[in-house]
């Protein structure tokens, strides 16, 4: 596989691979059918950014954040359903580190989690960060 080596730039750490750099996640991007997916995500604590009608794509680009992380929402009633069995390739879950996770939690050699699902079935772990 070859030599990682984590070096900090900034704020940020760096991943370098056989001395290449790796890029750093820039934002996720997922795609809602309706306000309430938006409406989900704020929710769990990001803000509103920007939005932007796109009559050529049929479609509206929402961005969140929440500071740290940028959500890069389409929101498209459009697209088809996600296929959850079997699962598709591709992205399984996203997961969110809160301080405090709440009640009905399971719990692993990480500590407390528990999976949420937005209004169209993507997946959402949240993580207890630990002490």
């Amino acid at each position: 596989m070859g030599k990682i080596d984590n070096f900090f730039h900034g704020k940020s750490t760096i991943i370098s691979l056989n001395g290449k750099k790796m890029l750093l996640l820039d934002h996720i991007a997922i795609i809602v059918s309706s306000e309430e997916g938006v409406e989900f995500y704020k929710n769990l604590g990001f803000k509103e950014k920007s939005r932007e009608i796109r009559p050529a794509n049929h479609d509206e680009l929402i961005y969140l954040s929440n500071g740290l992380i940028t959500l890069e929402i389409y929101k498209d009633s459009m697209h088809p359903k996600r296929v959850v069995n079997p699962e598709a390739y591709g992205l399984r879950h996203i997961c969110f580190q809160t301080e405090n996770i709440g009640e009905d939690f399971k719990t692993d050699e990480k500590g407390k989690f528990k999976f949420i699902y937005d209004p169209d079935g993507q997946p959402i772990e949240i993580r207890e960060i630990r002490s």
